[in-house]
């Protein structure tokens, strides 16, 4: 008997360790599914897809600028890999209002939270032309609506050795006149603002000075100011005037 407690403490103290260690390495992101993770901007409209372990967080932002509210969903997804997409396991809903003033949003409670339900899944999917789209499965919402890649550089960004900090603002989803970055570079005692738009080419965002249409100027091929790049991690990098410098990512965001 103590033999056979001896071999079942051991199998247990085998599966502990094997667990801790599976967590610390993290559970790999499935190859079809990295496609999705990014910011995805339409009019009004802004799709954030993040992966996390095993599965992807995903907040939809809608906004109405008649009477400055907005709706916004948030839903934890696996990927599937026959149809190629991202479904709902949870689905949060809740609507917020905005002060145009401090941009600071007054949040009301949730009209749904929890498991979705066979027959309530919201799924996410990307067509031939490289949109996203999402079909909603609680109210049947989004089959109108498509969403393009505008890659993922919103916060702030630093290199504490080279005095740089850059802030990044995606404003298309609070003027529907917009459909660029708003970047704010600040080195020392200098500062630049830029306005930058994502190229899905290159997979860099584009940036020119903030006093011309940037989205004008990406089209017609007009040389750009500064560019920057997404390596994943956490880390970007930010190129101008033959300089190059790596970025990290600021998790506290800006200083208050």
């Amino acid at each position: 008997m103590k033999k056979m407690l001896s071999i079942l403490m051991t199998l247990v103290m085998a599966f502990s360790l094997f667990c801790t260690a599976a967590l610390a390495e993290g559970i790999s992101q499935p190859e079809g599914g990295k496609k999705f993770e990014s910011s995805w901007g339409m009019m009004n409209g802004l799709v954030d897809i993040v992966y996390e372990e095993e599965g992807y967080r995903v907040m939809v932002d809608l906004y109405n600028q008649e009477n400055s509210t907005g709706t916004m969903w948030q839903y934890s997804c696996l990927y599937n890999e026959q149809s190629d997409s991202l479904v709902s396991v949870t689905s949060i809903k809740n609507t917020y209002t905005l002060n145009p003033d401090t941009l600071e949003r007054a949040f009301s409670d949730y009209e749904y939270e929890g498991f979705d339900t066979d027959g309530t899944e919201s799924v996410f999917s990307i067509t031939a032309d490289g949109a996203l789209e999402w079909k909603d499965g609680h109210e049947n919402l989004g089959q109108d609506l498509q969403f393009t890649k505008i890659g993922n550089f919103e916060g702030l960004w630093r290199n504490q050795e080279k005095d740089v900090y850059i802030e990044f603002h995606w404003q298309g989803l609070l003027d529907e006149n917009q459909f660029c970055y708003n970047i704010y570079i600040g080195r020392g005692d200098s500062d630049l603002h830029l306005n930058g738009i994502y190229n899905p080419d290159t997979d860099k965002l584009e940036c020119y000075d903030e006093a011309i249409d940037c989205v004008e100027a990406w089209q017609s091929g007009k040389p750009c100011d500064a560019v920057f790049q997404d390596l994943g991690g956490g880390r970007a990098l930010y190129e101008a005037g033959g300089e190059t410098i790596e970025l990290e990512y600021d998790l506290l965001g800006p200083e208050s």
